[in-house]
């Protein structure tokens, strides 16, 4: 992707100005109010840039799994199980980007900035947005596990992928604004708002105690069954020599 430092520049751009014109939108969005339900401007904002930093860290850890087709079509995926290192390991975690990196460093210092000039967190904020933000993580981990699972499978993966990253944009807004049942499916049945909204919600103090251990819950369980579906779709795998 480096291979020429024109067109590296160009992408960060657009990234980064993406971001500041969804800021922009939204702070003349709140020209004519200062809340949008319980929310302030700044907590809307905040709440979006958390969208684009756990999206940006997805993205980061885990774009190796947008070219697990070809690895699985091709045959390549023989040569990944007969190494010595975990397949999971390298199929999941095996292609970072350094744009990735940069725009999440670029991103969290953002983030830090804004939270700390207009939201001023205490330190058990910080705290539980950190832990947070690493369940989060380990979330969005266990749903790109389930796609190489089922890559393995049904050699579908692009389209899994895309519909993930449709069903995450809706979460550039806090989950709670949107109406029941929607609401319950993107927070209990595609942990999305569990993933995206809580972690700004526990900075914001919005978040109970039973949230906390309810969203920490759902990253245990979440990356338990994902694994025991890659070691099941382990077992339906047919090599290119077969």
């Amino acid at each position: 992707m480096l291979g020429s430092g024109g067109a590296a520049v160009m992408l960060l751009s657009g990234k980064i100005l993406r971001v500041l014109l969804f800021m922009v939108f939204l702070a003349f969005l709140f020209q004519g109010a200062k809340s949008l339900a319980t929310y302030s401007r700044e907590q809307i904002i905040f709440f979006y840039l958390s969208y684009n930093l756990i999206d940006t860290l997805a993205q980061l850890f885990f774009r190796e799994v947008y070219r697990f087709r070809s690895l699985v079509v091709s045959g390549n995926f023989d040569l990944i199980l007969f190494k010595p290192m975990s397949p999971l390991i390298r199929v999941l975690l095996g292609g970072a980007d350094l744009l990735d990196l940069i725009m999440l460093f670029l991103l969290t210092a953002l983030t830090t900035a804004f939270a700390w000039q207009n939201l001023h967190p205490t330190f058990m904020d910080i705290l539980l947005y950190v832990i947070l933000l690493a369940n989060s993580l380990a979330i969005a981990a266990a749903f790109h596990i389930f796609v190489l699972g089922l890559g393995i499978i049904t050699t579908s993966v692009d389209h899994l992928i895309m519909i993930y990253r449709d069903l995450t944009s809706m979460m550039r807004i806090p989950v709670d604004l949107y109406v029941q049942p929607l609401r319950f499916l993107l927070t209990f049945v595609l942990p999305l708002g569990i993933m995206i909204t809580f972690p700004s919600q526990a900075f914001l103090g919005l978040l109970s105690w039973q949230g906390v251990t309810v969203s920490l819950l759902f990253g245990i369980i979440a990356i338990f069954l994902s694994l025991r579906f890659w070691k099941f779709a382990l077992t339906k795998y047919s090599s290119a020599s077969s």
